[in-house]
This record gives C-alpha cells, structure tokens and sequence, in this order.
C-alpha cells in the first residue's frame, strides 16, 4: 500500500515537473495577427518579435556572465544544457547560429516568437514542446546572453 502511494506521487511530481517545462500542447495558440503586422511567413529570419531590437555585445564581461551561469542554472537547465539536446537543444555556442537579439527576445518573449518568428516556428516544430515564458527580466536574460557567448 505505501509503495503504491510512492509511485503516485513520484509520478504527479514528474508529470508537474515535465509540464513546467512547456509540456502540454504541440503548438500554442497564437492569436489572430494584427492587420499591419506581417504574416509569420512573411517575416524574415532577422525579424525580431519582442522588446529587443539592438543588442551591441562589447567586450565580454565576466562578472555579468556569472551572473547568467546562475540564472541560467536556476530557470534554464530543467530544459536545456550546453553540450546536450534534453527538452529543448543544446545552447553551448547558439550565438554562433542565432543573433543575441534573437536569443534575447526567445528568452523574454517566448510565445510570441514562436507564433510568429520563422526560426523560432521552426525549432518549435522540431522539437514539439513550446518553451514557457519563464518571466526573466531583461537585465537577467541579458547576464544569460552573456554566459552563453562565454560558453561558444
């Protein structure tokens, strides 16, 4: 009886731990586009959707990044590591594939880019769970922009 009521809770724990994760829908339901806003088809791969528009790197800072290895440890990791594929892919070295301004605004502004962004629809349909909007802070997201290009 009490090995049964383990296995429960292990099991709610895990289905709670894996929907945190962005679990759930294959797809999120994008609202209706604004009549002046282009289609997703029609935006091109630089479009960026979100509140980041610019994003000059400068030199690297090491004091901001270890600031983004620990958010980067505390919201990112249940999903994604440097060198691995696990929920969602692998980081180590993204800013030589993506734009920081990208990266940015998929951190800040997850469901918007992928309802909207081309390569953002892309990795969504390629890995079929939606990353969650995880409510980092821009000055937080910008210290994980900065851990990442230290791990490329």
């Amino acid at each position: 009886m009490q090995k049964a009521n383990i296995f429960v809770l292990l099991f709610t724990a895990a289905a709670i731990g894996l929907s945190a994760c962005g679990g759930g829908d294959a797809a999120p339901e994008a609202a209706a586009p604004a009549a002046e806003e282009p289609a997703a088809a029609e935006l091109s791969a630089e479009a960026q959707i979100g509140p980041v528009t610019e994003l000059e790197l400068g030199a690297y800072d090491a004091a901001l990044a270890a600031t983004g290895e620990a958010a980067f440890g505390a919201k990112c990791t249940a999903c994604h590591q440097l060198e691995a594929k696990v929920i969602g892919p692998a980081l180590g070295g993204v800013l030589d594939r993506r734009s920081p301004v990208f990266v940015m605004n998929m951190i800040l502004n997850p469901t918007q880019m992928l309802a909207e962004h081309p390569d953002a629809i892309a990795l969504l349909e390629e890995y079929a769970i939606p990353m969650v909007p995880l409510g980092v802070e821009e000055a937080e997201a910008r210290a994980i922009v900065e851990f990442l290009r230290g791990e490329g």
